[in-house]
């Protein structure tokens, strides 16, 4: 052990004084850091402030800079803060359908995360478009399904009838956002929250300085196993910190514009009571408590973050394991405590 920490220790130090960090030289460094413990990072608010500790969990224990973990489904409120921005700047209507956004159709890309293959694409037609609108994709009431395993894109049920997730509908947004703004995902996102909040370890797509600290993710039997983003993916491709994530919800928390837009006209959750969806956040209504939450899942992650509307005590866990989901309910629960109807949900796993 000590050995191994000794290595740790040299190969921390060679990353802070090298010029130059190539990615398999901080996979090296990523891997001896998961080996060193650093499998579960914590991050928390209280009264909508960071406790300025660093982390906390395994990898408060890793010498060197903050871990990164894939936050997974955690990049869809990140995305709905940027979509809100532009519908509270009056550049986009939540109810506009998006034919109107998109008037040439939506290139849908069937094999998004075939990561090495050529793109094989099918165009979303306006007929089909003119039924959306932004508060469709951004509720999961667009009807679309969650993925279109490699096939053409139509919706699943009709939309704005009930609550269906999709990270299709966030992918969807993500074209628009381009179309709107002319900027890549990474770019837009970096212009107007992580750089305006000093995330600095956060973006949605592998970078150097990303590879330089991320931890890589393991199945539960403990074998390596995670996808390597080399492009965004809005529903799925954010790296960050538990540090930096909270220092997101404490921008969102502290945004009532914001707050207003997200939590207006909640949609209810099937066979869920208690919980409902508002515009990018899970809400969750428990003996007069209201909260905003969301998880994440990708090969190899967990994540899950949750805030409560009236303290603003909130809670970020990200995991490099698969099977960290039952730790991380674990420990929301005991930063924030009572009935969480949202945990219980089986999506949430």
């Amino acid at each position: 052990m000590l050995a191994r920490r000794k290595l740790l220790l040299s190969a921390v130090g060679a990353l802070a004084t090298s010029p130059r960090r190539s990615i398999a030289e901080a996979d090296a460094t990523a891997a001896l850091a998961q080996e060193a413990g650093c499998a579960l990072s914590v991050a928390r608010l209280l009264r909508g402030e960071l406790i300025e500790r660093g982390e906390e969990g395994d990898c408060a224990a890793v010498p060197g800079s903050t871990r990164v973990f894939q936050a997974a489904s955690l990049s869809k409120p990140v995305v709905a803060t940027l979509v809100l921005k532009q519908v509270l700047l009056g550049k986009l209507g939540l109810d506009q359908p998006v034919s109107e956004l998109l008037p040439d159709g939506y290139p849908h890309r069937q094999n998004l995360f075939a990561l090495r293959e050529s793109p094989k694409v099918d165009v979303v037609p306006t007929e089909i478009l003119r039924k959306l609108t932004v508060r469709h994709l951004l509720s999961h009431t667009s009807g679309l399904p969650n993925w279109s395993d490699r096939a053409p894109l139509r919706p699943a049920v009709s939309p704005g009838t009930g609550w269906l997730y999709s990270g299709e509908g966030y992918v969807l947004l993500q074209h628009i956002l381009s179309a709107q703004t002319g900027k890549r995902l990474n770019d837009l996102a970096s212009a107007e929250i992580f750089e305006p909040q000093g995330l600095r370890d956060t973006a949605f797509k592998l970078t150097e300085r990303i590879a330089a600290s991320l931890v890589p993710g393991r199945s539960s039997s403990g074998e390596i196993r995670q996808l390597r983003f080399p492009y965004e993916i809005a529903a799925s491709s954010l790296y960050t910190s538990a540090p930096d994530y909270a220092r997101f919800m404490a921008a969102t928390l502290a945004d009532q514009a914001l707050l207003r837009l997200v939590t207006h006209a909640p949609v209810p959750v099937p066979n869920a009571a208690g919980v409902f969806w508002g515009l990018g956040w899970g809400l969750e209504q428990s003996n007069g408590k209201h909260a905003i939450w969301h998880w994440g899942n990708n090969p190899g992650f967990r994540s899950l973050a949750m805030a409560d509307l009236n303290s603003k005590d909130a809670v970020v866990v990200l995991a490099a394991r698969e099977n960290g989901m039952p730790q991380a309910k674990a420990i929301v629960r005991r930063v924030l405590p009572g009935a969480h109807p949202a945990l219980e949900l089986k999506l949430v796993g």
